[in-house]
């Protein structure tokens, strides 16, 4: 599947982290335009038409897919017979990109922000057909955190357990004026260390999951509006 013909294709190659060079691409104004080949409509290229790229070797070549590597050199879609349905520009260098006025820089920005947007909206739409779709995976992520956050609490009570048990033995040595072995006092030191480390972990998992719920919270709203746009058109 790839994106409209005034887009980057392959949504296999594609993915966010190229948001922000795809108006170097010079694809933006056309993807935000209105125009009926836009990103939401995700369409697969027709028949008989392909992407005519230019290889590692510096020579022409006609693919079904198109790679970030050769988008930044500029490709082309076209037909068998060699009609030219869309050229997109090589990317710009970084000279290139630095040399763009204030105004320029802020409309790209603007554009990129659109355009984040409307792929964000169209992987929720992929994802979810419905909020029922939406609260069933978020019951299963967090049900996965909560499984790892109790077996990282299970090693951390083994470890306190451990580390009472050799305390507790050397202060019989203490009691009984006889000298602590180095090696009862390194594991001292060792599950000391070891339970902050097992807190510490279980802290990140616990802000994790309430990160992620939080996402989920944040998608779900996303997602009610763009269901109930789609219904009211």
């Amino acid at each position: 599947m790839t994106i409209g013909r005034n887009m980057v294709p392959e949504p296999e190659f594609f993915t966010f982290s190229l948001i922000p060079r795809l108006a170097r691409y010079g694809l933006l104004a056309c993807a935000l335009a209105g125009s009926p080949m836009a990103l939401a409509e995700m369409k697969v290229l027709e028949k008989n038409t392909f992407y005519r790229v230019i290889n590692e070797q510096g020579r022409v070549e006609l693919k079904e897919t198109v790679t970030p590597a050769e988008a930044k050199r500029g490709y082309s879609i076209v037909t068998l017979g060699g009609y030219v349905v869309k050229e997109f520009a090589p990317e710009m260098s970084d000279e290139e990109f630095a040399a763009l006025t204030k105004e320029q820089r802020a409309m790209r920005d603007k554009e990129e922000r659109e355009l984040e947007q409307k792929l964000y909206d169209e992987s929720l739409l992929l994802r979810y057909s419905s909020l029922i779709d939406l609260e069933a995976e978020r019951k299963r992520k967090l049900r996965e955190f909560d499984v790892r956050i109790s077996i990282l609490r299970n090693n951390l009570h083994s470890v306190i357990e451990k580390s009472v048990a050799q305390q507790a033995a050397a202060a019989n040595l203490e009691r009984r004026g006889a000298t602590v072995p180095a090696q009862l006092s390194q594991n001292i030191v060792d599950l000391e260390a070891e339970m902050k480390e097992s807190e510490l972990a279980i802290a990140a998992r616990i802000k994790e999951k309430a990160e992620i719920d939080n996402k989920y919270d944040s998608d779900g709203v996303r997602l009610e509006h763009l269901l109930a746009r789609a219904v009211r058109r």
